[in-house]
């Protein structure tokens, strides 16, 4: 089942790769950079799915991402990736209803978890 993708990413290649494995698993992967910009696109788009980085530039990170699409559309799948993970930040993601996933991830762990959620 095909479903609307937001990937917020700051590192472009780990952001192309993971878009081009989604898409060719025939999803619509929207893309970008930073916090603001994904809250933009949520504005206007309605993803079933929102998948994060922890860290991203300017002032709004992956948990403030989540916590956003949360609050606009409740029920749909968060997935909060991470280098960097901490039990304070899976027990934040967690209250938000999002999975917690370390990087690095493989694709196909990945895909499972956004076509179980979708």
């Amino acid at each position: 089942m095909s479903c609307n993708l937001l990937l917020v990413e700051d590192d472009a290649l780990s952001r192309r790769n993971l878009a081009i494995y989604l898409q060719g698993s025939a999803h619509n992967v929207f893309q970008t950079n930073t916090g603001e910009a994904a809250v933009e696109l949520m504005s206007r788009v309605n993803f079933d799915v929102v998948i994060s980085d922890l860290r991203l530039p300017g002032r709004i990170n992956g948990i403030d991402v989540l916590r956003r699409h949360a609050q606009m559309l409740p029920g749909k799948r968060l997935i909060l990736l991470t280098a960097y993970g901490s039990d304070e930040v899976r027990a934040e993601a967690e209250r938000l209803g999002a999975l917690y996933r370390e990087k690095p991830i493989s694709m196909d762990d990945l895909l499972t978890t956004v076509e179980t959620a979708a």
